[in-house]
């Protein structure tokens, strides 16, 4: 090979490595470790092409949220319906990454506790449960068991199971499904989506260190899976639409800048 062709070839697998996102193109990193390019103030994106040793291979998208930088919110469904579809919660911002959050009952009500902006928006806590629970700019996920008083924090979701307890995988059951989860620590919120994933090989890829192929998250937790999996995408650096099979009572909505 002459030397100015290899030396293309060596430059273009850099370039390939460096770019992840660029309007709505994207480049798997493959099971190179996910790097995060930021698509807008506080928020950044990378994605990920996961492919364990002993399963099925999983993929899809992730966004870190810097809760000093920009805002997450929890909004609940509005109109006449207890549901309706993210797109539809989170049509009223421009700017936004949005997923679905809580599970919810045969009424399409909420399950566990759930508080937007300080105020209760459902009342059944789960003490066996999660909770991404965000007070002022610090993030946790903790035990249901473990809020004493909901109305000390600004945003509470609960889902189950935890995948991650203090960077180590708890024991899970086993299911594939398409996924949502976010992880927690401080000022980070980390949200993922995945499609088909079975749960330990997706609990591993969270907790697996970023240095290596993971996303380095201490503490995650699932939230409503399968077909209320969805994600919407509207940033000026990227385009995205996961339409999930049906409506959901709440979207998490993460929004560039600060109030």
């Amino acid at each position: 090979m002459a030397p100015a062709t290899h030396r293309l070839i060596v430059r273009l697998h850099v370039l390939l490595g460096l770019l992840t996102v660029c309007g709505e193109v994207t480049v798997s990193a493959g099971q190179e470790a996910p790097r995060f390019l930021t698509v807008a103030p506080g928020i950044s994106h990378t994605t990920f092409d996961v492919r364990p040793p002993d399963g099925e291979p999983f993929s899809g998208h992730a966004f870190r949220v810097d809760l000093g930088e920009a805002e997450l919110r929890l909004v609940p469904a509005s109109g006449p319906s207890p549901r309706q579809t993210v797109e539809q919660i989170a049509s009223p911002f421009p700017a936004v990454v949005a997923v679905n959050a809580s599970f919810f009952d045969n009424d399409g009500r909420a399950m566990g506790l759930a508080v937007s902006e300080g105020r209760l928006v459902a009342t059944g806590k789960r003490a066996s449960w999660g909770a991404l629970a965000v007070s002022g700019t610090d993030a946790r996920i903790v035990l249901g068991s473990g809020i004493s008083d909901p109305l000390a924090h600004r945003l509470i979701i609960q889902g189950i199971p935890r995948l991650v307890v203090g960077g180590a995988v708890p024991g899970l059951k086993p299911q594939l499904a398409e996924r949502t989860a976010v992880c927690a620590a401080g000022s980070r919120v980390v949200i993922v989506v995945a499609n088909k994933a079975e749960s330990t090989a997706f609990a591993r890829f969270l907790a697996e260190p970023s240095e290596k192929t993971g996303l380095g998250c201490s503490d995650a937790l699932n939230l409503d899976g399968g077909p209320s999996t969805q994600l919407v995408v509207r940033l000026p650096a990227l385009t995205l639409s996961l339409r999930g099979g049906w409506g959901v009572p709440n979207a998490l909505v993460a929004t560039p800048g600060k109030r």
